[in-house]
């Protein structure tokens, strides 16, 4: 017997569609959770906190905004690369210790009286069409 490697690379992990009604791209079905996860953690940021009033225009935004952030958060990810070790690695890049700054800045707030400031405009009149005319005559 010929052992396949489904299991292994989890062939069989996506979602066509109800029966007689294929989708027209397949779903994987960790994209069905890490998109639902995403759609609740974008809810909680639109509606409550910046307040956008729901309509048919926000939802079609929330609806392509969560594909966008999904396709591209899972576009990499495959058997090799789990949706729990891109959000391991992601929680440890944010929470690693980072070595302080010891650059400071150079820059020292003065006041600058507005005469000097007057002073350093150059005026030049660009010419005008009546003073070409005038010009020419």
């Amino acid at each position: 017997m010929i052992e396949t490697d489904d299991e292994m690379f989890r062939v069989d992990q996506h979602y066509l569609g109800p029966p007689g009604r294929a989708f027209p791209r397949p779903i994987r079905h960790q994209a069905v959770g890490f998109g639902a996860v995403v759609a609740f953690g974008m809810y909680l940021v639109l509606y409550p906190i910046i307040s956008l009033p729901i309509n048919t225009w926000t939802l079609t935004a929330w609806g392509g905004a969560t594909y966008w952030l999904t396709r591209r958060s899972l576009e990499y990810l495959g058997h090799e690369r789990t949706t729990t070790s891109m959000v391991r690695s992601a929680f440890n890049d944010l929470t690693s210790p980072r070595p302080e700054s010891t650059k400071r800045s150079t820059r020292q707030a003065h006041t600058v009286a507005l005469s000097e400031q007057l002073a350093r405009i150059r005026i030049d009149p660009t010419p005008t069409r009546s003073s070409e005319k005038a010009a020419s005559r």
